[in-house]
């Protein structure tokens, strides 16, 4: 066993309300298009999750807080277990509050997915609320009896006016028409559909003021934003809206600069705020500084000491798994400034002994550890929203799968971590955490291992791995849980599209794929992570012939690693045959772009040498020169009349063969269909004499396929018609 570590003073950081010291600092004193524009450069870019994984979020984000397990419905305000998705009745829809329709991006990310525009809703309701524009007025609701409609807007409940408008701001916002993202724009008019347009911009900012926001809203926002990494600013501050869109002006007075120091922070630390105050009316005559254990309780009050225009106060030290909330109001006698609200927390102090993941995992397929809870450390590998990986170290064994939701740490982030080792499924996992300790960021990451599609095992579970050169052969994710199939020809191995990132490969084409090594379902799968992980390779191999198949006298069959350019494959000077046989022709198969097959003037039962060069890939590569000797036997040799007598044909059930054998021998039948795929696979021994056998063709799909009979002395290929 490694031996274990002692651990002084280790930190931790997790708070659910973050909301990070100076995050709104460059818009002080802005108005207007010009704040539009500095909160959209604070919020945009944010880490996108897929649309299917906001149900996830919600289990957080919308939670019932007198009921963990529901969450809260939009507009009716019920209380709704929250698992029970579906398309009508009283099940749960997922609201986009902004339609997705306004604008169109129904599936076009990061839009489609963002969470702060997507709220659980009765199914229900939401077909009557369809793509309204929101306004005042109308036919109350039969179900959402707090709501009110019209043919073309929707009044929301008094509970959520408020979180509604909130929501309409930020994504006209967040989407300014950067990165091929939609134009998004709130207009004081109704019947917008199809424009990227919402209204009514004068109701909303009705609303915005009317329901300011409250704690649930408040928690939403900072959940949301530990997924996504960006806030909703109309909830931080309302006063964002009427600054921008309802005519207010920025105060004279300025609070800008809002430092913390330290930044992370732990029991004995004394907390430096600064803050750089001005006014273009008279002087400042005070600056203080609110703060408090809670965010509607900053009783305590601190003048702030003016050095110069900026201006410093020192909050105390306090205990560990503190939160601390505070604000600044600068004033100049005349006018006042209050800037947001800010929060840090002190950090719990961990003293003791780790289990490093290598002894947890083991060195076999379960875990020693099974069942016991172990605190154990690590770096962030990869963090997926609903689970991360941590790794201690390079190498087999030292990575480790946590299952826990709504942690999210940064990747590069160093914990420690206490916690339950189970074996789900064969999957060696840590959950039920108990504790989580931070040690430091953005550590560098450890060293992937370098891996053949066709090998992993169980050592490389959780740990960081890289395949090269691999060939997609199964592009169609949306058929298989989000998995694409890759090859480089050890073996298939699955790439598992995630919540965080989706890439949509093309099928034949080779890729450089990294990320942490996953199992379940009794696979082994690579989770992506983002844009990095996955590089096209770049190929700088001619390709070779992997096979050389005599298929009658006058055909010859080959059969390359890959795709070959047609040009240079049916050149027939790039081929040829010794003892006096001539290569007539090269055809490229139609869909199997690695095979050509040559038509040569006909051979006899001989030896054969074949030459074979200057064939490119798709790339442009040129293969090294071949040489392939071969023996022509002939299946006339084998069967009397060189044939075989096959019916009815077409065929609708069972396909009946007759022929004549000289000698006893192996034949395999293969029905092949128009791609050269496979299938169905028969063997057979034929007896010398007469033979007669059916094959079963009850489960083939209909369509034209190719009967083919292979034997050492050659093949013979038939069409066959099924229906």
């Amino acid at each position: 066993m490694k031996i274990k570590i002692l651990i002084i003073a280790i930190i931790t950081s997790f708070v659910v309300n973050a909301q990070q010291t100076g995050y709104y600092n460059e818009t002080d004193g802005k108005q207007g298009e010009e704040l539009k524009t500095a909160l959209n450069d604070i919020i945009k870019g944010h880490t996108p999750f897929t649309y299917r994984s906001s149900k996830y979020i919600f289990n957080l984000s919308d939670a019932d807080p007198d009921n963990s397990g529901n969450v809260i419905l939009v507009y009716t305000g019920r209380s709704h277990e929250n698992n029970d998705y579906g398309t009508g009745g009283n099940k749960i829809n997922r609201e986009h509050v902004w339609a997705k329709s306004h604008g169109n991006f129904n599936e076009r990310m990061p839009m489609y997915g963002d969470v702060h525009n997507l709220k659980p809703s009765d199914a229900s309701v939401n077909v009557d609320k369809s793509n309204k524009d929101f306004d005042n007025g109308g036919t109350q609701h039969s179900e959402a009896t707090g709501c009110y409609y019209t043919d073309s807007t929707w009044e929301a409940r008094d509970e959520v006016k408020g979180d509604i408008a909130r929501i309409i701001f930020y994504m006209a916002t967040r989407y300014e028409g950067n990165d091929g993202e939609s134009d998004l724009e709130v207009v004081d008019w109704n019947n917008t559909y199809p424009n990227a347009e919402h209204g009514k911009l004068s109701t909303l900012l009705e609303w915005n003021l009317q329901d300011p926001p409250d704690e649930f809203e408040r928690n939403r926002n900072n959940v949301i934003y530990s997924f996504q990494k960006n806030r909703n600013p109309f909830i931080d501050n309302p006063e964002f809206a009427q600054l921008i869109w309802g005519g207010s002006n920025a105060s004279l007075v300025q609070v800008s600069n809002i430092l913390q120091s330290p930044e992370t922070v732990f029991p004995g630390n004394d907390i430096n705020i600064n803050a750089t105050v001005s006014s273009d009316g008279a002087a400042i005559s005070s600056v203080i500084l609110y703060w408090g254990t809670s965010y509607g309780s900053l009783s305590n009050q601190i003048s702030m000491v003016d050095g110069g225009g900026n201006y410093q106060a020192t909050i105390p030290p306090q205990p560990e798994g503190t939160t601390i909330y505070y604000k600044i109001i600068a004033s100049d006698g005349t006018n006042e400034n209050t800037p947001i609200v800010y929060n840090y927390y002190t950090n719990k102090v961990y003293t003791g002994s780790l289990v490093s993941i290598y002894d947890i995992q083991g060195q076999q397929n379960e875990s020693p550890f099974k069942g016991d809870v172990v605190t154990t450390s690590g770096i962030v590998t990869a963090n997926l929203g609903m689970s991360y990986f941590i790794q201690d170290g390079t190498g087999p064994w030292n990575g480790l799968f946590i299952y826990e939701s709504g942690r999210n740490p940064a990747v590069g982030d160093s914990i420690v971590i206490t916690g339950k080792v189970e074996e789900y499924y064969g999957l060696t996992e840590l959950k039920e955490i108990a504790e989580y300790y931070f040690v430091s960021s953005n550590n560098e990451l450890p060293e992937y291992v370098s891996l053949a599609s066709g090998d992993a095992e169980e050592s490389h579970e959780g740990i960081l791995v890289k395949v090269t050169n691999t060939t997609c052969t199964n592009a169609d994710y949306n058929s298989d849980y989000g998995m694409w199939t890759v090859n480089d020809g050890s073996g298939e191995l699955k790439i598992r599209n995630t919540a965080i990132f989706e890439y949509d490969p093309v099928e034949g084409n080779k890729y450089d794929i990294t990320g942490p090594m996953n199992w379940d379902y009794n696979e082994w799968k690579i989770e992506l992570r983002g844009t990095d992980d996955v590089v096209a390779s770049s190929d700088e191999e001619g390709p070779y012939i992997i096979e050389v198949e005599p298929i009658i006298s006058t055909n010859i069959r080959l059969m390359f690693n890959e795709d070959v350019d047609e040009e240079t494959a049916e050149d027939i000077s790039n081929y040829s045959l010794d003892n006096g046989v001539e290569v007539e022709s090269a055809s490229q198969h139609a869909f199997n772009k690695a095979q050509v097959n040559l038509t040569v003037s006909e051979m006899d039962f001989n030896e054969y040498v074949l030459t074979v060069e200057n064939i490119k890939d798709l790339a442009g590569n040129v293969m090294e020169k071949e040489v392939f000797a071969f023996s022509y036997l002939g299946i006339e040799e084998l069967l009397i009349g060189g044939k075989l007598e096959l019916y009815p044909n077409p065929v609708e059930n069972s396909l009946n063969v007759e022929f004549t054998a000289k000698e006893s021998t192996n034949i395999e039948f293969k029905l092949l269909d128009v791609s050269g795929r496979t299938v169905m696979e028969k063997p057979y021994f034929a007896a010398s004499g007469i033979n007669k056998l059916t094959i079963d063709l009850s489960g083939v799909s209909n369509g034209v396929y190719l009967l083919n009979l292979n034997t050492e002395a050659g093949n013979l290929n038939y069409k066959i018609v099924v229906r």
